[in-house]
């Protein structure tokens, strides 16, 4: 009865997942880590990620790379897309700075050196 409980949960959960959704890359393949620190990464090279995540960390190709995020609780706060070059092997981190009445999500490399960052965006 436990088989059919887990191949239940398991076919329910892969067919959750949607068209041209974000998937890790392997782990035996050359990837950079995306870490979001208090940031949501809605989409990553223009494919959405998963709603069914339960953590902001991610595995992603070598190269151009975009992102699209988030920030906020109850005041959820949209930024402009975030270009940046993923390097095999590098640790990103992502997170909100807010300063002097500006609103940016900053991406850092392992050295807390900013690699990119993105103004927020003004609602429309």
């Amino acid at each position: 009865m436990t088989r059919l409980y887990s191949f239940a949960l398991a076919l329910l959960l892969s067919g959750c997942a949607y068209p041209n959704q974000f998937r890790n890359v392997r782990t035996d393949s050359a990837h950079a880590i995306l870490v979001g620190d208090g940031v949501t990464v809605m989409h990553i090279n223009d494919q959405p990620t998963s709603f069914w995540r339960c953590r902001e960390r991610f595995r992603v190709p070598p190269g151009a790379t975009t992102l699209l995020t988030v920030a906020g609780h109850w005041d959820i706060q949209s930024y402009a897309v975030l270009p940046f070059t993923a390097e095999a092997g590098h640790t990103y981190s992502l997170s909100r700075q807010s300063t002097d009445g500006s609103d940016r999500v900053v991406l850092r490399d392992g050295s807390e050196r900013i690699v990119a960052q993105a103004e927020r965006q003004q609602p429309k």
